[in-house]
């Protein structure tokens, strides 16, 4: 393909840019077409790599298309009131988006089947993918005994692979793949990070020999899936080269919607520490055995500090999925151990008024992007949907000027430029230059210029939010 008339940043004149086998082979002004050769007139857009969403759970996300929206409840009285408003359509009922630490009283098995019956399964997932409230008949139909309260942590990440098993579940997936693909692309994104639960891998390979694969996906895997798994990160898994294997993902906290972040302040670790933190380092050096990239979460400053020493122990080089709260030793650690960290700036937006209310005295040490980057900390930006969307635009945004609403940033220290923004979403390409992947995006305007005021930022983030690609490249395919 030869695309004509593209504005690299930092140039003065439009150039042309020839791709050969999803390469760049050539830029220079005035390419002559070759034969057969398909042109592309991008007229003095402005070209820039293809964008990475780094943190997806494609098939949550995938699902959400067809889920009861819970978000921006403020009790379970709400949310039961939600769900009585649409049951009985389907043979199930599948809702995400509330978190625990904005509802008014306690979510119960009870309260889900006065409205639902004992029959009817009724999943509510908490919008940070930590917990879910099920009816009776849902907690029977998933296998799992009966309780009074949510089921979370490690046994619902048991318990979500099996989703797929309730009536009508499965039916909406596939179509919800294939439409997340497409919105993704529609926002610049060239390719995501899949770390949904189960052997995902198995599932991007079978729509790749399909056609249906749009855009580049790396699929992780968990520990479970170890012995099964199909080579190490970067293995091709299908017959496009699109989708390749991805991180070993571990879970090493909880979250902050959830109450269950671990960490180290209120006088002592509070929260939840995983089993899988206890084996981090005979999981890191078998992932080293097996040729897999490490990516760990940790949200809680203790648990950033119990990955980190399994990382010194063993040598181990990967990934911090979140890093939401860093002590200064654990920004220093991981400038140190050459570890990266896989951030997601649009949950700043959700989590300033719960961080300032639980932990006021350690609001300083979260989202410390500038410090991380300062101290040598590549940073890779990504949304963890459904959590929140697959937007990188908001995700920049939100790194640009921490805040969403008319109050000004939540510690305008660490925000960076929007440059800064642009390199942490497009998976450590800096430039289009020959030699380099043909995933280019075509904009209206440059959103990317210098910011010299806090005033100045929020003009910024609002360009940035409402950015809309004139195109999507990716190999240099539309």
């Amino acid at each position: 393909m030869l695309i004509r008339q593209v504005m690299l940043r930092g140039a003065d004149a439009p150039t042309d840019l020839r791709a050969t086998a999803g390469r760049i082979v050539e830029i220079g002004p005035s390419l002559p077409r070759r034969a057969g050769e398909e042109v592309h007139e991008a007229g003095g857009a402005l070209a820039i790599p293809g964008l990475w969403d780094q943190h997806v759970h494609a098939g949550q996300t995938a699902q959400g298309y067809a889920r009861l929206d819970t978000a921006g409840a403020a009790s379970t009285a709400e949310i039961v009131a939600r769900v009585a408003a649409v049951l009985g359509a389907d043979p199930v009922l599948v809702g995400f988006g509330h978190r625990l630490v904005d509802l008014a009283g306690e979510p119960t098995v009870a309260a889900l089947d006065a409205v639902g019956g004992d029959r009817m399964p009724v999943v509510l997932i908490g919008g940070d993918a930590h917990h879910a409230w099920m009816s009776s008949a849902a907690l029977a139909a998933l296998g799992l005994p009966q309780r009074t309260g949510v089921v979370a942590e490690d046994e619902w990440f048991d318990a979500v692979a099996r989703l797929e098993e309730l009536p009508g579940v499965a039916a909406g997936l596939e179509a919800g793949i294939d439409r997340l693909q497409e919105d993704a692309l529609s926002r610049g994104l060239v390719g995501l990070t899949d770390m949904e639960w189960g052997e995902t891998w198995s599932l991007w390979r079978r729509r790749d020999e399909e056609g249906r694969v749009r855009m580049r996906v790396r699929t992780a895997t968990y520990a479970s899936g170890l012995p099964a798994v199909p080579g190490p990160t970067g293995t091709v898994l299908g017959l496009s080269s699109l989708v390749t294997m991805g991180p070993l993902k571990v879970i090493a906290d909880g979250s902050l919607g959830s109450r269950s972040a671990y960490c180290r302040h209120a006088g002592g670790p509070v929260g939840v520490l995983s089993d899988y933190a206890l084996e981090l380092p005979q999981l890191l050096t078998r992932a080293a055995q097996l040729g897999l990239e490490p990516a760990i979460h940790a949200i809680g400053d203790a648990a950033v500090g119990v990955v980190l020493d399994a990382f010194a122990a063993t040598g181990a080089r990967g990934r911090i999925e979140h890093a939401q709260l860093l002590a200064d030793e654990d920004v220093a650690r991981m400038a140190a151990l050459g570890v990266r960290a896989s951030v997601q700036p649009a949950h700043l937006l959700d989590d300033r008024d719960p961080t300032e209310e639980l932990m006021p005295d350690a609001a300083h040490l979260a989202y410390r992007f500038r410090d991380l980057l300062a101290a040598g900390v590549p940073l890779l930006f990504g949304s963890d949907a459904p959590v929140a969307p697959v937007d990188p635009w908001l995700a920049m945004a939100a790194a640009v000027h921490r805040s969403a609403d008319e109050r000004g940033a939540w510690h305008p220290e660490q925000a960076l430029q929007p440059h800064e923004a642009l390199l942490a979403s497009t998976d450590g390409i800096d430039a289009l230059r020959v030699g380099g992947p043909a995933d280019v995006v075509l904009l209206a305007e440059d959103p990317f210029e210098e910011v010299p005021s806090a005033a100045a930022a929020r003009e910024a983030a609002a360009r940035l939010r409402e950015v809309r690609p004139l195109a999507t490249m990716v190999g240099a395919r539309g």
